[in-house]
C-alpha cells in the first residue's frame, strides 16, 4: 500500500507547500506522479512565513545528495532549469499532515530537499 493510501485509509491527508505559482504546482503533481496529493503553491511565500519555514544554507545544499543529483540532471540539459524558472534553490519545503477533521497533526519543516518524514511516523500521528 502506498503511503498516501495508508494515510487516507486512516482519514488523514498530506499537504505539500511549495514556493511556486499554482500552475507550476499542478505541473509538479503530474510530473511526479502525485496527482492526488494536495499541493499549495505559495509564490509570495506568505504561508511559508506563517509556518516559520526558512531557507537552507549553502553548506546544507552542498551536502545534500538529492541536490547534487538534481544539479547533475540540470547540467546534462546544458541550462539550469531552476534559474530559467526563477526558483530559489535555498527555499526549504514544508509538509503538513492533516487529520480527519483537517486539523494539523504534523508540520514538518524540511532541512534539505530530500528531508521527508518516515511513513511510520506519519501513520502514528493519525
Amino acid at each position: 500500500m502506498e503511503a498516501r493510501e495508508a494515510i487516507r485509509a486512516r482519514g488523514g491527508d498530506l499537504l505539500v507547500v511549495m514556493p511556486i505559482p499554482a500552475e507550476r504546482a499542478e505541473a509538479w503533481r503530474h510530473g511526479h506522479g502525485a496527482r492526488d496529493v494536495l499541493v499549495a503553491g505559495d509564490p509570495e511565500r506568505e504561508l511559508y512565513r506563517a509556518l516559520g519555514v526558512g531557507r537552507g544554507s549553502a553548506r546544507a545544499l552542498l551536502l545534500d545528495g538529492a541536490s547534487w543529483r538534481d544539479g547533475f540532471r540540470e547540467a546534462a540539459r546544458l541550462r539550469p532549469a531552476w534559474k530559467a524558472r526563477g526558483d530559489d534553490g535555498f527555499q526549504l519545503g514544508a509538509d503538513l499532515l492533516l487529520g480527519p477533521d483537517a486539523d494539523v497533526r504534523l508540520l514538518h519543516r524540511a532541512t534539505s530537499a530530500a528531508d521527508r518524514v518516515p511513513v511510520d511516523e506519519l501513520l502514528a500521528r493519525l
